[in-house]
């Protein structure tokens, strides 16, 4: 049986940027099909895994960390998506908080199979990101070598972006427990789904 603890992994954390790996056109059919909804990433990615396994038993989970390049403020969270065998990005999440145009950069940290997705929820009181959760890496995961990796790239692009204007945008740090805080900022742009038309050009990778 997989260990559902994960294996460390030790590779360099890739940044991705939205416009050049998200699968736009999937990304918002799949939220049409399962509900999902807005600060709710980890939920709405578990619900594909759970629900549609045969599907997306060749992709992967991914806990990790998003950077948001607002109008006046760049924003990182901890954030929940599904990788494509082809690298490609699923995130049923962020197709309906945020319009397709607005910058956004992933930086994975731990990558789970269908399989370890499916032992971890045959645990008692497991939750996302499970690197919270298994007890091992600290109550902010941050133990986790590639975790801690991807938070601090993560972070480096948040001063990165922030700083290449005058005056410099407000930076904001928040973590999967702060959904709150994400309304209150503005991130949440209520169910966001665009017009046929724009599904039509192919946005965002596509």
């Amino acid at each position: 049986m997989t260990n559902p603890c994960f294996q460390e992994q030790n590779q360099p954390v890739m940044e991705k940027r939205k416009q050049d790996y998200l699968a736009y056109n999937v990304s918002l059919s799949i939220a049409h099909t399962i509900g999902a909804e807005p600060n709710t990433c980890f939920d709405n990615i578990l619900d594909l895994f759970q629900f549609f396994p045969d599907v997306f038993a060749s992709h992967t989970f991914v806990e990790g960390w998003y950077v948001v390049d607002l109008e006046d403020e760049v924003v990182i969270n901890e954030h929940g998506w599904v990788e494509m065998p082809d690298g490609k990005i699923l995130d049923p999440t962020v197709v309906i908080l945020l319009p397709p145009e607005r910058p956004v950069y992933y930086f994975p940290g731990v990558k789970r199979s269908c399989q370890e997705v499916k032992e971890i929820t045959l645990r008692k009181d497991f939750y996302f990101p499970y690197v919270r959760c298994v007890g091992l890496y600290g109550e902010d995961g941050l133990g986790h070598p590639t975790y801690k990796a991807a938070y601090e790239a993560a972070t480096r692009k948040v001063f990165d972006l922030a700083t290449a204007t005058q005056p410099p945008k407000k930076m904001t740090f928040l973590a999967a427990q702060d959904p709150d805080s994400q309304q209150d900022m503005g991130i949440s742009i209520h169910l966001f789904f665009p017009s046929s038309e724009q599904d039509e050009e192919g946005q965002c990778g596509e």
